[in-house]
């Protein structure tokens, strides 16, 4: 169970409020368990510690009070760097205390609250919010208008169930604290851009962003060629960001303007990001941390470079579909002569014969994947096979069938995975249950994402 209930006393009082957050909680880190534990009022709650451990205390039902308390996992808590900046430590200390705020705000003189499919969706929104509020407030040094998160949740999750012009909307913002002058007028986002019905066709989040200060007024917009007189206006140093796909601009943004970006993808999925890295996403209505250590990780295994991104970018999004994968990094594709079959190799292609190529060799002639991006990696990558790429992003093989000896002793795609991981640099093996488990040097070295409840 992702997360229990536990009392200094041995008697539980009824919280379904309560387990609704914890629910929640759970679902942001996939990879913790959380524990209510409850106390009678007047009794003192012991702090809970450990590596890998965060808590907060608050109101609880009738005469108690209660402790969240969330753990990570043995084998997330090693890859917990409090030196990060932006790191799994940084949100396992913020989620408690947002948890019990969450909770704060339906507690009325301690009675009970029903909580039904409704409710649990906006505690899971609300969950989510007070997370991006701390990280927003930490990021400009100074308080925000207080809503303002919210709000812009609310708007974005209304945006994704809307359509404009017959166009699939998407929509990026960034609340940042870089403009110092006195707007000549005041647009208050959302509330004002919500009446201005074509504005998120002018802030795509793809070609423009727009710029909400810190008070909740739409500011300006962001492009690409203009970050640098924004940078020069403030003395800004911007993050080095390594994305390439649709969510770039407002990536980008946020490393080079700071504060907190939201992005809603034409898939209804809302993303959000800090220092140029992501966050959070919210996708069909549960709101899950992207596994930001996983990048760090497969990084430090392969040298650094782009690629460690754009694989654990593709790991996530497929981890929330019903279908499993395997992707792997090679520093050099000699490696795979004699693992994966010439046939399944996109990059000799142009080498086979014409007269004795097989009908699935002749199809790489028609898959463009020369410069290869996240959505085509998710695309190649759901067909049944190994998707291999270099440490340059390069394409290597699709659809690749990896024989294992193994097989017979455990699944095929684990078998599979782990034999490929004794000539690969990495290897991640994404579930049908949404896991993604890293593979190196022919074993399993962690299990870093789990798919949240349907509830």
């Amino acid at each position: 169970m992702r997360w229990q209930r536990t009392s200094t006393v041995g008697e539980l009082p009824a919280d379904p409020l309560g387990e609704a957050v914890a629910g929640a909680v759970a679902d942001v880190l996939a990879g913790a368990t959380v524990e209510l534990r409850y106390s009678p009022e007047a009794a003192l709650l012991e702090p809970a510690s450990g590596p890998g451990t965060a808590a907060a205390g608050g109101v609880g039902p009738a005469g108690w009070q209660v402790s969240l308390i969330v753990r990570l996992h043995d084998r997330l808590a090693n890859l917990v760097d409090a030196h990060d900046p932006m790191s799994l430590a940084e949100l396992l200390g913020l989620l408690p205390a947002a948890g019990i705020r969450a909770m704060a705000q339906f507690r009325h003189d301690g009675a009970s609250v029903p909580v039904g499919p409704a409710l649990r969706r906006a505690l899971r929104d609300m969950v989510a919010a007070e997370v991006l509020d701390d990280f927003l407030v930490a990021r400009i040094g100074r308080p925000v208008r207080r809503g303002l998160v919210a709000e812009t949740v609310e708007f974005l999750i209304e945006l994704s169930g809307a359509r404009v012009e017959s166009h699939d909307l998407t929509h990026g913002v960034v609340v940042a604290d870089v403009l110092r002058d006195v707007p000549r007028l005041s647009f208050a986002y959302p509330a004002d851009v919500r009446a201005a019905k074509r504005a998120p066709l002018l802030f795509d989040g793809q070609r423009s962003v727009l710029l909400v200060d810190p008070e909740g007024r739409a500011r300006t917009e962001l492009q690409h060629h203009r970050f640098e007189r924004v940078m020069e206006a403030t003395g800004r140093v911007p993050v080095p960001g390594d994305w390439q796909d649709t969510d770039a601009l407002v990536a980008d943004a946020t490393g080079a303007v700071g504060g907190l970006g939201f992005f809603l993808r034409a898939d209804r999925s809302i993303w959000t990001f800090v220092d140029g890295q992501p966050l959070l996403v919210r996708r069909g209505e549960h709101w899950t941390a992207f596994p930001m250590e996983l990048t760090a990780a497969i990084a430090k295994m392969i040298g650094g470079g782009s690629v460690a991104s754009l694989v654990a970018r593709a790991a996530f999004t497929i981890s929330s579909q019903p279908q499993g994968a395997i992707l792997a990094i090679v520093d050099d594709p000699g490696r795979l002569d004699g693992i994966v079959s010439a046939k399944d190799r996109y990059d000799l292609r142009n080498e086979i014969d014409v007269a004795g190529m097989r009908p699935e060799t002749r199809l790489h002639h028609l898959i463009d994947a020369q410069q290869l991006d996240e959505e085509t990696l998710v695309r190649l990558a759901g067909l049944d096979g190994a998707t291999v790429v270099d440490g340059d992003g390069c394409l290597l093989a699709y659809g690749a069938i990896v024989t294992s000896t193994d097989s017979q002793h455990e699944g095929a795609r684990t078998a599979a995975a782990a034999t490929l991981s004794e000539t690969a640099q990495v290897v991640l093996k994404v579930s049908v249950d949404g896991d993604i488990t890293v593979f190196r040097a022919g074993r399993a070295v962690t299990t870093v994402l789990g798919r949240p409840s349907t509830e």
